[in-house]
C-alpha cells in the first residue's frame, strides 16, 4: 500500500523546491542553528558522533567562530538548518563537505536536536539533500561515515540505501578503546526514493 505524502504549501517555505522534504525543508545555516547545534552535540556526548576531535567551547564561542569563518558562498562546503514544516521550528542540522569537483562526490554530516530524534527527520533531510546535490549539483555520490556502536546511524543509511563501502579499523577511540567506522555511500542510480 504506497504512503500518500502531505501537500504542502511551498509558497509558504522561506527556501527552494529542492530543498522541501516530506515534514521537513532545509535553509542556509545561521549562527544561531550553529548555537544549537553545538548544544544538541554536547547533550548527546560528542565523542559518539564523530571520530574528529570536537572543540570544547560555549554554544556563543561556537555561533561566534561561525560569524568570523562562515562563506556563504562557498560551493565546496555548505550547512542548512533542518527545519519543521508545520511549526517553522528547527530540529537539527545537515550539510556537506569534502566536495570533490573531480569525482563529483561530497560526505554528509548531520544532528539533530536529542528531543526530536526517532522521528524520521535525520532520514528526511538526508533524503532532501541528496537528492539535491544529485540533481542540481550534478553529484554521482554522496557518502557519510559513522562509528560501528552508532547502531542507529548505521541502520537508518542502510534503510535509505546507503551501502557500507568499507570499513575504518581502530579509527574511532571512544571510552577508552578504539572502535571501527563505517564508510557508507549512496550513488546516483541507487536512487530510488
Amino acid at each position: 500500500m504506497k504512503v500518500m505524502k502531505k501537500k504542502h504549501d511551498l509558497s509558504k517555505i522561506p527556501t527552494q523546491r529542492s530543498l522541501v522534504g516530506d515534514e521537513i525543508f532545509l535553509r542556509p545555516v545561521t549562527a544561531d542553528d550553529i548555537a544549537n547545534a553545538h548544544a544538541w552535540t554536547i547533550a548527546s556526548d560528542p565523542q559518539t558522533m564523530t571520530c574528529r576531535p570536537f572543540p570544547y567551547k560555549t554554544a556563543a564561542e561556537a555561533a561566534e567562530n561561525f560569524r568570523k569563518k562562515h562563506d556563504p558562498n562557498s560551493l565546496e562546503r555548505q550547512a542548512f538548518a533542518i527545519v519543521r514544516i508545520d511549526d517553522k521550528r528547527p530540529v537539527g542540522l545537515i550539510r556537506f563537505f569534502s566536495y570533490n569537483t573531480a569525482n563529483r562526490s561530497a560526505e554528509l554530516g548531520f544532528v539533530i536536536d536529542p528531543d526530536e530524534r526517532r522521528k524520521g527527520m535525520a532520514s528526511d533531510a538526508i533524503r532532501t539533500l541528496a537528492k539535491h546535490l544529485f540533481n542540481q549539483r550534478g553529484l554521482n555520490k554522496v557518502y557519510a561515515q559513522t562509528a560501528s556502536f552508532n547502531e542507529s546511524s548505521c541502520k537508518m543509511l542502510e534503510k535509505l540505501g546507503f551501502k557500507r563501502d568499507g570499513v575504518l579499523r581502530d579509527h574511532h577511540f571512544y571510552d577508552g578503546e578504539f572502535h571501527a567506522d563505517y564508510v557508507y555511500s549512496l550513488l546516483r542510480y541507487e536512487l530510488d526514493w
